[in-house]
C-alpha cells in the first residue's frame, strides 16, 4: 500500500464531511461546495492514478458525491435537533424564483418577533415557506443560537437522521478501502517481473 493512497483514504472522506460542514452555513455554501468538488476531483485522480480501472473509479466517485452531497443536510440537521431553540418570528416578504422547467419556489425574509438579529433570516419553500399568504403570519421556528445553520420548522424529521449519519461514516470507510485498494493493487503491479 502506497503512503499516497493511505494519505487519501483518510484525508479525502474527512475533507469532504468537513467542506459539507462549511457548506452547512448559507455564508459559506459556495466556498464549502467548490472546494469540495476540487477536492472529489484529487481524491479521484488519486483512486485513477494509482488503479485505472472502472471497477474502483465508479465506486470511488459515487462514494465521494454521496459524502460531499448527503452530508450537508445531515449536519443541518442535527444541529437543529441538538441545539435548536423554538423561537417565534414573522414572514416580513416573500419572493418567487422559477427553475429552468418553470416550476416555482418561495423564498420568505424573516425577522424575530422580540427584535433581536435573526442570523439567516430566510426561510426556502422546502422549510416552510409557501408564497404572499404568509406574509405577517407569526409562527415558531427552530433556530440555532449560534447562528451556524438557517431557520426550519419545528417539525424536523429526525426519523432518518441516525441511519443517514451512519450511512455517511459507512461511505467515509467504503472510499478508504477503496483508495487503500488501489494502493495495493498498484504495488502488487509494481513488484510483478516484466
Amino acid at each position: 500500500m502506497t503512503c499516497l493512497s493511505v494519505v487519501t483514504a483518510v484525508g479525502t472522506p474527512c475533507a469532504l464531511i468537513g467542506l459539507a460542514v462549511l457548506a452547512s452555513n448559507p455564508d459559506y455554501r459556495v466556498l464549502g461546495m467548490v472546494t469540495g468538488v476540487v477536492v472529489l476531483i484529487a481524491g479521484l485522480g488519486v483512486v485513477a492514478a494509482l488503479r485505472p480501472t472502472w471497477w474502483l473509479i465508479g465506486p470511488a466517485l459515487a462514494l465521494e458525491i454521496g459524502l460531499l452531497v448527503a452530508s450537508g443536510p445531515a449536519i443541518r440537521t442535527e444541529v437543529l435537533v441538538l441545539r435548536g431553540v423554538r423561537t417565534p418570528v414573522v414572514v416580513t416578504a416573500a419572493h418567487s424564483s422559477k427553475d429552468r422547467t418553470g416550476r416555482v419556489s418561495w423564498t420568505c425574509d424573516l425577522r424575530r418577533v422580540d427584535g433581536r438579529p435573526l442570523p439567516h433570516a430566510r426561510l426556502e419553500g422546502y422549510a416552510g415557506c409557501y408564497g404572499p399568504s404568509d406574509i405577517g403570519r407569526t409562527q415558531d421556528l427552530l433556530v440555532d443560537p449560534a447562528g451556524w445553520v438557517p431557520p426550519r420548522e419545528p417539525q424536523v424529521d429526525r426519523a432518518g437522521l441516525e441511519v443517514g449519519i451512519a450511512l455517511i461514516g459507512a461511505a467515509a470507510v467504503l472510499f478508504a478501502g477503496v483508495a487503500v485498494a488501489a494502493g495495493r493493487l498498484h504495488l502488487r503491479a509494481a513488484r510483478r517481473p516484466r
